[in-house]
């Protein structure tokens, strides 16, 4: 009888450590939320794309650690919209206005 206790005892407490490890594994290899927001830079759609340029800017400037990797983000996507002026001014305009310059 107890080792059936026992048995049972070590199967819930071993589940749950084997659960905890396994949310640490995944904090570790966590995607930061800036790089999947960077994403949407590339959409069509200028909502999206103001979105997406809005909540860079803010993380870079609540964020030192993150800043240089957004403000490189933003930098490239300044190159790759010259073709769109006013997506390359909308960049700039947040980035003047969270002082990322």
């Amino acid at each position: 009888m107890f080792r059936t206790i026992n048995s049972f005892f070590n199967m819930i407490f071993k589940s749950s450590e084997q659960s905890v490890g396994k949310v640490h594994r995944y904090k570790k290899n966590l995607t930061p939320s800036y790089v999947l927001i960077a994403k949407d830079l590339e959409n069509k759609e200028s909502q999206i794309f103001e979105a997406a340029v809005y909540y860079l800017c803010t993380i870079a400037s609540l964020r030192k650690d993150c800043q240089a990797d957004i403000l490189h983000i933003l930098n490239k996507a300044i190159s790759e919209n010259k073709k769109y002026p006013e997506r390359v001014a909308y960049i700039e305009k947040m980035m003047r206005e969270k002082k990322l310059f």
